[in-house]
């Protein structure tokens, strides 16, 4: 039996147990020890065998070759990609090359693709995120770095908001803290379109019109400091512009965002009184309410609240995001120094980037860790891009929706076949992943891959020619002063001595001023207001007659985007989509459960079934994303490629949409 940890890009990163027999996986399970997951994994954690052992998974390098796929060897593969990057970098620069990395596996090693491209000279990067991009640079903002509590601390929490946020979705081992905090005497609130079933007692809901949280925020912000709530002591000593911030919104009254948000001033007040007067008061963001244009000053004006009511820096309190305590404990292996040129694209608008770049055009894409033509938006311009884009190498496991428009596709291992490390970005704890079996069929490690890549460009002298040990234990150098070495990890779980378990429990930030900073002269740099303001949707200008509907595109429970929904059976898997909606919305409609239409938006149309869910709010039609196009998937068709008004973020649900009988 062997300790490991899921590699999936979550909260949690679950301590897994691994059972082998003679060379093979028998069982994945919970492993009790681990500290913070105790034996408990999740639906998508225990499907990890199934792919392992899926008889689609690509075991040997594929090339395209007059539209037919053709099986060669490892030799034919790296000479015809070595030859294709030597070429486009004599002919139009490194920065031809773009390369597509995200975290579809977490894991150090994982990661050195980027060390190569780098190496490379420097190729064309996706900038932003499809993911939280926009809250990520709000916070930045706001506090300087990036902070969060750690899950226990939750039960010092007398209030609690979980906005946007569906732990029973998205993080079930943060259910626990919740219900304990509950049964403490806490009080849960959800601000959700969705109405959220965690099983907490007396948990609350709230329920605005998507892309309309800063205006109920700034309103809260508003009724705080008509009524005196304002932790003073905190603010004279901590906050920077506290009075131009209490000047702007003093008119933002609760009858001015109930007209915006669809919910009623009384409960404007409510939850403003009881987040103010009842603390320490915690916030917990999710991430769908950052994904629209005006995500940045929406997360800047929600963690006002937290300023003015003093609940930074104290057990129980917090506005809690996500955070890069990592960041100082492991040492920069991306070889950045390296790269004599660098482009970046904007993330969400990436396809449209590369389809109008001419100094020099991209003329290889290479896809790591990632399935960009399911994920991006506006998937009909991303498969444009793709196909324009020359020569194609994807990196994974599967003929994915961006594999299958490849020209050559690698396989590579799995996490119970290489070693590694894992963290998470929500937690600090950090996991050591052993190769427990021999890859599959002529499977390699990204590290293999890259390696031997260098090897025949010339490079393997920088990159490195370090087995997978040597390459963990340069990453953990800085950790070793510490005591933590890939022998301490391999006995279990550590957590990062450096993460406080209170965000900033010091009180100083790492803004230019010192304090938390409602006022914040980089924003103005920016080309942004200097204070957290309110700006509608960019979907707010669509017709509202032709297109009456919200649409979001949340996570399913037991997908990780698009990872495993090709293993599910055709029992199993619904023939279209699900698009769900209020029974009175489909009422109104005509609609009956079970029908089959079309939901249009002004990107484009997917074909879905109707399903009732009396938990989503009348005007909003929800479909979730990562169902495999050619599953008959595809949701991004609908969303839009515009960018988010900081980070340069994704604005999935910034969209209107109509559904139409088929």
């Amino acid at each position: 039996m062997y300790r490991s940890s899921c590699p999936l890009d979550c909260y949690s990163s679950c301590g897994l147990l691994v059972d082998t027999e003679n060379g093979r996986v028998t069982a994945i399970k919970g492993d009790p020890g681990h500290p913070l997951t105790k034996g408990k994994i999740c639906i998508k954690a225990k499907k990890l065998l199934d792919r392992l052992y899926s008889p689609d998974r690509i075991l040997y390098p594929l090339a395209r070759r007059n539209g037919v796929w053709k099986r060669i060897s490892w030799d034919d593969a790296l000479d015809l990609w070595a030859g294709k990057l030597t070429s486009i970098k004599e002919r139009y620069g490194s920065t031809a090359v773009l390369h597509h990395d995200a975290s579809g596996s977490n894991g150090i090693l994982r990661g050195l693709g980027s060390r190569f491209f780098n190496i490379y000279g420097g190729v064309t990067e996706p900038q932003g995120s499809l993911c939280w991009g926009s809250g990520y640079a709000a916070q930045l903002l706001d506090f300087g770095a990036l902070q969060m509590h750690e899950w226990e601390d939750l039960l010092n929490s007398s209030t609690i908001l979980l906005w946007g946020r569906d732990p029973a979705r998205t993080n079930p081992h943060l259910l626990g803290h919740l219900r304990r905090a509950a049964a403490g005497g806490a009080e849960i609130i959800s601000i959700n379109p969705v109405r959220v079933r965690a099983g907490i007692p007396g948990l609350r809901h709230i329920s605005p019109r998507p892309g309309t949280d800063g205006a109920l925020a700034l309103a809260m912000a508003s009724v705080i400091i008509s009524e005196d709530l304002v932790d003073h002591a905190f603010v004279a000593e901590h906050v920077h512009g506290y009075q131009e911030f209490a000047s702007s919104v003093r008119e933002f009254k609760p009858e001015r965002a109930a007209a915006i948000c669809g919910i009623s001033g009384a409960e404007i007040e409510s939850l403003a009184r009881r987040y103010a007067m009842h603390g320490p008061s915690a916030i917990l963001f999710g991430y769908g309410m950052q994904r629209y244009a005006n995500s940045g000053r929406t997360v800047r004006c929600i963690d006002a609240l937290a300023a003015i009511t003093g609940n930074i820096g104290i057990p129980g309190g917090g506005a809690n995001y996500v955070q890069r305590h990592w960041k100082q404990f492991f040492a920069d292996l991306s070889g950045k120094e390296y790269a004599q040129a660098r482009r970046l694209f904007p993330w969400p608008a990436l396809a449209r980037h590369i389809l109008e770049a001419r100094d020099p055009p991209v003329r290889s894409i290479v896809v790591t860790r990632s399935n960009p033509v399911n994920q991006l938006p506006n998937t009909n311009l991303a498969r444009q891009a793709f196909q324009a884009a020359g020569f194609v190498v994807v990196i994974d496991f599967f003929m994915t929706d961006t594999a299958a428009g490849a020209d050559l596709v690698l396989p590579c291992t799995t996490f119970l076949e290489d070693e590694d490390i894992v963290i998470s970005s929500w937690n600090n704890y950090a996991n050591y992943t052993p190769a427990v079996i021999e890859p599959l069929g002529e499977c390699r490690s990204e590290l293999s891959i890259f390696t031997g890549l260098a090897r025949r460009l010339g490079l393997l002298s920088i990159f490195g020619d370090l087995q997978p040990e040597q390459w963990l234990r340069r990453a953990l150098a800085p950790a070793a002063e510490l005591g933590i070495t890939i022998d301490t990890l391999r006995r279990g779980p550590v957590r990062n001595p450096l993460a406080p378990k209170v965000a900033w429990e010091n009180r100083v930030f790492a803004t230019p001023s010192g304090k938390y900073e409602l006022y914040s002269s980089r924003a103005i740099e920016m080309g942004l207001e200097p204070l957290p303001v309110y700006r509608q949707p960019a979907s707010d200008g669509e017709d509202r007659e032709k297109y009456p509907y919200c649409l979001i595109t949340p996570h399913h429970r037991d997908f990780t985007h698009s990872q495993f929904w090709n293993l599910e059976s055709g029992e199993s898997l619904a023939r279209l989509p699900e698009v769900e909606m209020h029974p009175e919305a489909g009422a109104m409609m005509g609609l009956n459960e079970g029908e089959s239409v079309w939901v249009e938006s002004p990107g484009g149309r997917l074909q879905g079934i109707v399903k009732f869910n009396s938990d989503i709010s009348p005007g909003v039609i929800s479909v979730f994303q990562g169902r495999w196009i050619s599953r008959g998937g595809g949701v991004n068709v609908l969303t839009p490629d515009i960018v988010s008004d900081l980070g340069d973020g994704s604005c999935y649900y910034d969209c209107r949409c109509r559904v139409v009988k088929n």
